[in-house]
């Protein structure tokens, strides 16, 4: 019987475990983030099971511990890579344009760098909201190249350059606002 019952647990936090991936990835893929069945993070799970069992009494006792670390936390602000102390923390050039950089439709000239991407301010209109998102494109950029970002330089491009082409303003906006959530992750560079 308590062989039973530590099978039982087992089968029920592997259950609640992958409910969990399942969730989230339905959560990603509803809010239009999951990209051709990559993930953006890595997550590493362990789990640790340990049974002691007294004669005498005949009592099981089963300890679980899960330890999830995910990484990719890393993440620096517009302003930190628009400050001038910080140019040689940049993985490319300053002249980088954001066409060099592979962002499409922006509503800029090709000279455009991300410099002056990295400025860039917001409003009511649709090529506001380009700005918006440009802005925090250009940190996304340099952070996917510089710090362990949670998405890759191909997924920020990729992204940027599908909202970009949407011309809608909501959709537009609420990349930004994924892209400044992750920009405002921990920036280990100084």
């Amino acid at each position: 019987m308590n062989k039973r019952k530590r099978r039982i647990l087992q089968i029920v936090t592997a259950t609640v475990l992958a409910v969990s991936g399942f969730i989230a990835a339905g959560a990603l893929t509803g809010v239009g983030l999951a990209l051709d069945g990559s993930t953006s993070t890595s997550t590493s799970t362990s789990t640790s099971t340990s049974t002691s069992t007294s004669t005498s009494t005949s009592t099981t006792t089963t300890t679980t511990t899960t330890t999830t670390t995910t990484t990719g936390g890393e993440g620096c602000t517009p302003g930190f890579w628009k400050q001038s102390q910080h140019f040689d923390s940049w993985p490319v050039s300053t002249a980088t344009t954001l066409a060099g950089a592979g962002f499409t439709d922006t509503g800029w000239s090709a000279g455009t760098t991300l410099l002056q991407a990295l400025s860039f301010q917001g409003g009511s209109t649709v090529q506001d909201a380009k700005n918006i998102l440009l802005r925090a494109a250009a940190a996304a950029y340099l952070n996917s190249l510089a710090v362990d970002y949670p998405l890759t330089t191909a997924q920020v491009v990729s992204m940027v350059n599908t909202a970009l082409a949407s011309g809608d303003r909501d959709t537009i906006l609420a990349l930004a606002s994924v892209l400044d959530a992750n920009n405002n992750g921990d920036c280990t560079l100084s």
